[in-house]
C-alpha cells in the first residue's frame, strides 16, 4: 500500500504551487527523457498531464501542484525535478495500491473535487486522476 498523505502534506505545507507553464514544461522535459509524449486537453481545463508510451499513460503531471506520479519501471523520479517536486512511484496505473487522509487531499487538491468518487483506503492512480481532474 503506497500512503500519499504524506507527500500531499508536504506539498501543501510548503505552499509550493505550479502554474500551467511550469506543469508544461516539467512534463515536456520528462517526455523527452523517457521517449514519451505528452497528452493533455487544455481546452477542457484538465488539472492533469500525461505522458504516454505506445498510448499508455507513464506517467501524470498535475498542473496545480508540484505532484508528478509515474510508474515505478521508469523511473522518472531520478529525472532532475524542479525544486519542491514530489514524485510518487507506482507499479501500475490501474492497480489500488494508494492510499490517502481525506483531509490531505482535500488541502493539496481544494474542496471542490469529487472525492465521492474516490475510496481513501484504496485506489489507483487513475482513480486519482479522475477524482480530481
Amino acid at each position: 500500500m503506497i500512503d500519499i498523505s504524506s507527500t500531499l502534506e508536504l506539498i501543501y505545507e510548503s505552499g509550493e504551487r505550479w502554474t500551467t507553464g511550469t506543469a508544461f514544461e516539467v512534463a515536456g522535459d520528462l517526455a523527452r527523457s523517457a521517449g514519451a509524449v505528452l497528452d493533455w486537453d487544455i481546452d477542457a481545463d484538465e488539472e492533469w498531464l500525461s505522458l504516454l508510451v505506445d498510448n499508455t499513460r507513464i506517467a501524470m503531471i498535475s498542473t496545480k501542484i508540484p505532484l508528478i506520479v509515474a510508474l515505478e519501471c521508469y523511473l522518472l523520479g531520478s529525472s532532475p525535478l524542479p525544486k519542491g517536486a514530489r514524485f510518487i512511484g507506482v507499479p501500475s496505473f490501474e492497480d489500488p495500491v494508494m492510499c490517502c487522509d481525506t483531509d490531505a487531499l482535500r488541502q493539496a487538491f481544494g474542496e471542490a473535487q469529487a472525492y465521492g468518487t474516490l475510496d481513501p483506503d484504496l485506489f489507483s492512480a487513475n482513480d486519482l486522476w479522475f477524482a480530481t481532474v
